[in-house]
């Protein structure tokens, strides 16, 4: 059996407050798009077999998709053993959420692979004890994400988009982020929070178009992530050169995205960065969560 992962792009971001538990509260806009892992089940004798292709990633118990087989099956009292094979396509540490899709296919391929009787506000809670990010890989495929970004509300964006998803080759720390950004959150450099309210309450009631969608993009991280990654902010001016409406980092990056009018102009300004060395992908927002190959 094979399960497609989608990658997520944020198309807004504000960070609210740092919690007790040392997690920050959000409010953000999640949105799925047709790039994907493809995790591959079988049963085996006993034990969880993990192998991954186009990564270096761990494949024993620092692994989260390794993490939520050995949840589900714990939860549930079943002693089946598992080969899983992931072909990654989502490049890691990449502000694209490919770890924690990875994780919450894996919890529904072997659902569905063993016929698991389980509801799914359980299947809910063992995603949230793996990661804030994987329990809208469950849901649909847009949602308002508050909380840790773990409580979420689907909404439905009345317009599809054409994307180029550019990433510059480095990784960034989600946590190094984060703490950078606390020391950060008084300054200048971030809307006030009425301008925060006023874009992500008119993005949520319909009021973003592909043509306006430039003044509706936001993360609070990007600021963070300007300072000591300038290609980033190279990366965005290049997109809107190239024609882009708007354009962002995705989550704490450092993976940048353009919307685009239609999918010739993305497929003419991936053929710059490529040129430049980049990872790039022309790709759409996906409209529904089907994700079994």
């Amino acid at each position: 059996m094979k399960v497609l992962a989608p990658a997520k792009i944020n198309l807004f971001l504000e960070v609210v407050d740092k919690r007790i538990d040392g997690y920050h509260n959000i409010r953000t806009i999640f949105q799925k798009i047709e790039l994907f892992d493809e995790l591959s089940f079988e049963e085996a004798d006993n034990g969880i077999i993990l192998t991954v292709e186009g990564a270096s990633l761990p494949t024993g118990h620092e692994n989260i998709v390794y993490r939520a087989v050995k949840g589900i099956t714990d939860y549930t009292n079943i002693k089946k053993g598992l080969r899983l094979h992931i072909k990654k396509n989502i490049p890691v540490a990449a502000g694209l959420g490919g770890g924690s899709s990875d994780a919450a296919a894996a919890l529904l391929g072997v659902c569905s692979l063993w016929n698991i009787s389980i509801t799914f506000n359980e299947l809910l809670v063992i995603a949230a004890d793996l990661g804030a990010d994987v329990p809208f890989f469950l849901h649909g495929a847009s949602a308002l994400g508050l909380g840790r970004g773990d409580e979420l509300y689907p909404i439905n964006l009345s317009f599809g988009m054409n994307l180029l998803i550019v990433n510059p080759c480095i990784e960034i720390s989600t946590a190094s982020v984060y703490e950078k950004y606390d020391s950060l959150n008084n300054t200048k450099m971030l809307l006030t929070k009425d301008e925060k309210d006023i874009k992500i309450k008119r993005f949520i009631h319909s009021k973003a178009s592909i043509e306006n969608i430039g003044g509706f993009l936001y993360n609070d991280l990007e600021a963070v992530a300007l300072r000591d990654y300038p290609v980033i902010r190279e990366l965005k001016a290049e997109l809107i050169k190239q024609g882009a409406a708007g354009s962002l980092m995705t989550g704490s990056g450092p993976t940048v995205f353009g919307v685009f009018l239609n999918e010739k102009e993305a497929v003419k300004g991936a053929l710059e960065f490529e040129k430049r060395g980049y990872k790039v992908w022309v790709t759409k927002t996906l409209r529904d969560n089907k994700i079994e190959g």
